[in-house]
């Protein structure tokens, strides 16, 4: 099924978008008219040429950078391996960069909000820290940004077990579903089955989830 069929035809809280996976996303973006967008988390840049292979418009927001709630994790080594991870970010990305079709933002997703007008992007893709805190926060700011219409995503709906100063803490399932809870957004997505059913089907290890804005204050 394709992404802009189930929107159109199905509701649900999440309603479960069967066989795709997020390569699929970048190519609804185009079906849906949208033009230029944000992806948060960026790290080498692979996702964001999805994006702009199909011929939108990405900032690619990502501070590269060792969070000082990752003690005590040694500091120095960890932001050498960023910068590493922005040089590799840089060299994938760089025929886009040259053609003004990809733009860097190295900066935290709060600090590069002031960056851009309220309602004036098509759609975002939040994939940075996975820590609640961190999640909530992207949703809640890049939501303004938004324009009626337009797509509020991200990777990895799914949790982990939460361990203190872990760079990987994975929070997101619990930030999605009580995000949309309180903000009564109905419908919103889910891309893929919980579990994979049969041989060959389209399912991500970690699925992405997605709404519209425009969809809050539906029905709880």
């Amino acid at each position: 099924m394709k992404i802009i069929d189930a929107v159109k035809k199905n509701t649900g809280r999440p309603y479960e978008i069967l066989n795709v996976n997020r390569r699929q996303l970048p190519k609804f973006f185009v079906d849906m008219g949208y033009k230029v967008g944000v992806e948060v988390g960026v790290q080498r840049g692979f996702f964001t040429r999805r994006l702009l292979r199909v011929g939108l418009e990405v900032y690619a927001v990502d501070p590269w950078l060792s969070y000082d709630d990752y003690r005590p994790i040694d500091q120095e080594y960890y932001q050498r391996h960023q910068n590493r991870i922005f040089d590799a970010a840089k060299k994938n990305l760089e025929p886009w960069i040259e053609n003004n079709k990809c733009h860097i933002v190295r900066k935290t997703s709060m600090n590069a909000l002031e960056d851009f007008e309220d309602e004036s992007l098509d759609f975002v893709y939040i994939d940075g820290h996975h820590g609640f805190k961190y999640v909530t926060e992207d949703i809640f700011g890049w939501s303004k940004k938004i324009r009626k219409g337009g797509c509020i995503s991200g990777h990895d709906y799914a949790y982990g077990p939460w361990k203190e100063n872990n760079p990987y803490i994975l929070q997101v399932k619990w930030v999605i579903d009580a995000y949309t809870s309180a903000f009564r957004i109905s419908p919103w997505y889910v891309l893929g089955a919980k579990e994979k059913t049969k041989e060959g089907e389209k399912r991500d290890r970690f699925r992405s989830w997605m709404w519209l804005k425009g969809s809050e204050g539906g029905s709880a």
